[in-house]
């Protein structure tokens, strides 16, 4: 266990949180969740069943199953997903834990592009016995599928893509995609989806990877980012049934099955097909332009997120260790951002745009004035 690190992203959400209640002014951007509040719909509808208390199936409720395959179906165009196919957990890391084990043995490789989620993914894939090998985006954050042809080995048993993707917002393009799908269709390699942004998009070009045509798929989501659960837990793993049979088994010795009330929300959100409310997407666009400009103000290289709620600005130039120009930013400034270090990317930092524009405009200020004063 002394190998296994905690999550970045939570650890110093977490110490952000602490500084605050310290009395210092804390400009937190480190948190992936949105800041609004749960939509009321759901909250309606939930405190009318809070007197319901039993077990569910571990797979979870037969309605929530059936409402999630439908809506699977007809957002990724595929018409083998039906209630069999689906598993609901205890949030979307259980989802990918619990597919991580059905899948690996002591060995196998899991390809991971970077930047990424390797802050979790990683350890993850390792406690499931298996190991990670990075592959770089390309410059303009990208799939480089010569790459990852050039990665795969008689070892490699998946690939975990993520677009939107965290930390960048980038969102893969569908030519590499479907260059990926046909390079590894006659191949023994899963592709795992982490679609957990898929609702949260700003380009009307956004193409699913589960739509791309990858034969051994599995769909990684969840309703923490789209509806403002992340504290309520609920998420899905979509699967060939063999895959989400042994799920089944692993996380009925683990979590059992999701929270009700959660999966009570879940059914909610997909009577409204599990779109984010309209204002929150004016909002993430609104802030995403104010930070995109801020940065540039300040001198910053930065990206233009095409989904999630995620920049990564580009440090190379400002300080020789990302990590910790983080930490005298937090210290000196008050600002909190996750140093790309927690993605596989040195050289960077991750900031959340998710937040009220009064404090976005505040943490900006503090950026462009420490790194004046740097300069």
């Amino acid at each position: 266990m002394d190998s296994v690190q905690e999550s970045a992203t939570l650890a110093l959400n977490a110490r952000a949180k602490q500084l605050a209640q310290e009395g210092h002014t804390i400009y937190n951007l480190t948190a992936g969740e949105l800041a609004t509040d749960t939509p009321e719909y759901i909250r309606t509808a939930v405190a009318e069943k809070l007197d319901r208390n039993k077990y569910t199936p571990v797979a979870g409720l037969p309605e929530l199953r059936e409402a999630v395959a439908a809506h699977a179906r007809n957002f990724y165009d595929l018409d083998w997903i039906k209630p069999g196919n689906v598993i609901a957990t205890a949030g979307a890391k259980p989802a990918l834990f619990g597919a991580l084990l059905a899948l690996l043995n002591p060995g196998d490789e899991v390809i991971v592009p970077v930047p990424g989620w390797t802050t979790s993914y990683t350890p993850l894939v390792e406690l499931a016995g298996g190991r990670v090998i990075e592959v770089p985006l390309s410059d303009d954050f990208d799939l480089d599928v010569e790459v990852i042809k050039g990665k795969l080995s008689p070892k490699t048993r998946a690939i975990i893509i993520n677009s939107p993707n965290n930390p960048t917002g980038a969102i893969f393009s569908a030519p590499a995609l479907r260059d990926l799908a046909a390079a590894l269709n006659d191949t023994p390699v899963w592709v795992i989806a982490d679609d957990i942004y898929s609702k949260l998009v700003y380009d009307d070009d956004f193409r699913p990877v589960p739509t791309c045509g990858f034969e051994n798929l599995i769909i990684i989501n969840g309703f923490s980012k789209s509806q403002a659960l992340t504290g309520w837990r609920i998420g899905y793993a979509i699967a060939p049934e063999p895959v989400t049979q042994a799920m089944t088994k692993l996380l009925s010795h683990i979590t059992g099955n999701a929270p009700l009330p959660s999966q009570y929300a879940a059914l909610e959100a997909l009577k409204r097909d599990d779109q984010p409310p309209v204002s929150t997407l004016k909002a993430l666009q609104t802030q995403r332009q104010t930070v995109v400009d801020g940065l540039a103000e300040a001198g910053i290289k930065s990206n233009v997120p095409g989904g999630a709620f995620y920049v990564l600005l580009d440090v190379h130039e400002l300080a020789p260790n990302s990590a910790e120009w983080c930490e005298s930013l937090l210290v000196e400034a008050g600002v909190a951002l996750v140093p790309g270090e927690a993605f596989s990317a040195p050289g960077f930092a991750r900031l959340t745009f998710v937040t009220d524009e009064k404090t976005l405009q505040a943490a900006l200020a503090a950026i462009k004035k420490f790194v004046g004063g740097k300069a």
